[in-house]
């Protein structure tokens, strides 16, 4: 027996995320998820996380249809900082079928890394 074709996603694209966001604030966040493999990819979830120092925070999620080989999906979601995170410089990261639902060619090729970092300061004083 051949290997069985599988499908294969990645986020192809991750728009660079606002320089300095406040916690408890939100943001525009844009990916392109597509799926590279030979089979189809059923409905799945592309997750946004906050990086910093190996410790992810997930601040957003965005469902994807259904990829035919070679297809992708764009689209944006308002990403939501926890007031409960820690001040400093983040990197932004999406990963495409971020709960491991699919079974793919690569599960190490599903995350990519938007090139700018985005700083989190203090929410301004309630008044």
């Amino acid at each position: 027996g051949g290997v069985r074709a599988r499908p294969d996603l990645v986020v192809n694209s991750l728009a660079n995320p606002p320089a300095v966001v406040s916690a408890g604030d939100g943001f525009s966040a844009r990916d392109r998820t597509r799926n590279i493999g030979k089979a189809t990819a059923h409905a799945t979830v592309t997750r946004y996380y906050l990086s910093k120092a190996g410790h992810r925070t997930q601040v957003a999620r965005r469902s994807v249809s259904l990829l035919k080989p070679g297809r992708s999906s764009a689209g944006s979601v308002t990403a939501t900082v926890p007031v409960t995170l820690d001040t400093g410089a983040y990197s932004l990261v999406a990963c495409a079928d971020a709960p491991g639902a699919v079974m793919e060619t690569s599960e190490k090729n599903n995350c990519r890394t938007a090139a700018t970092r985005i700083v989190i300061k203090k929410p301004p004083p309630r008044v």
